[in-house]
């Protein structure tokens, strides 16, 4: 056989050995997607360690298959029991964090897996971790008002184990924790504001509003004091109201879509 002729089988062989890892991988993203769609079906059985061992499967197989990667984080998630105390329980938070941090790392703008870091460290009770992630969230998404309203509702959770019921503890407090206090009570409220600003009627905001008020009451003045109380009851009224109007407005439409599904 000539030169060419070698060449020319070479070739040959290259394109028969490319067609068939091409073949491969394409065969392994279908099992892939198979995978993916089996653990869906554990997941949503409630039968997490299946769902586990498909999704991780569903990642061997096909390690750019993201959303397989986002379904493993989140059944780890939701095996995690805030307050349990076992080293299973403990390992399931580590290991969605890790799997989240993993999608992050492919994608730093995944918002989902920032809120879902975000509320595993608020239930870890690693507030200025949680704050983090809530902060990266907002650099993403300026104009969304839950990240904002994590960090308020986040130094509430913080300061009211702080103060006591009646703001009893305050007395018992250095200049420097006091200080820290005020700090965070005034950052929370900051950002529920600003929350309440770019969302209309957001009644959850304003019921953290009015907590953190309560909580300011505690460290003002005594002739402040029942000027805060009286906002913080105001904000207590309008989230009723607005929690009241919003369930109607989902009954409304659940009906909407009711109907809409029969008279077809």
């Amino acid at each position: 056989m000539g030169r060419n002729g070698k060449q020319f089988a070479i070739g040959v062989l290259f394109a028969f050995a490319l067609a068939a890892s091409s073949g491969c991988q394409m065969i392994d993203k279908l099992k892939a997607r198979d995978r993916l769609n089996k653990g869906v079906t554990a997941y949503t059985g409630k039968s997490y360690d299946q769902a586990i061992q498909y999704f991780e499967e569903a990642i061997r197989l096909d390690p750019g298959l993201t959303v397989a990667s986002v379904y493993l984080a989140t059944t780890y998630r939701t095996k995690f029991i805030p307050g349990g105390v076992s080293e299973e329980n403990k390992r399931n938070a580590e290991r969605a964090i890790q799997v989240y941090g993993e999608v992050l790392a492919k994608d730093p703008r995944d918002v989902g897996s920032m809120a879902s870091l975000a509320r595993i460290y608020v239930d870890m009770e690693q507030y200025d971790t949680a704050k983090q992630w809530y902060r990266k969230r907002l650099e993403v998404e300026p104009s969304n008002p839950e990240p904002l309203y994590g960090i308020g509702s986040t130094n509430f959770n913080i300061v009211s184990s702080e103060t006591g019921t009646t703001g009893e503890k305050i007395k018992e407090m250095s200049p420097e924790k006091r200080a820290e206090i005020e700090r965070l009570v005034d950052e929370g409220i900051d950002s529920l504001k600003k929350a309440m600003q770019i969302r209309t009627e957001y009644a959850d905001a304003a019921q953290y509003l009015n907590l953190l008020y309560r909580e300011k009451s505690k460290l003002v003045a005594k002739e402040e004091k029942d000027q805060w109380l009286q906002e913080a009851d105001k904000l207590a009224l309008n989230a009723m109201e607005w929690e009241r109007k919003q369930k109607e407005e989902e009954a409304k439409a659940r009906k909407s879509m009711t109907g809409a599904t029969e008279e077809k």
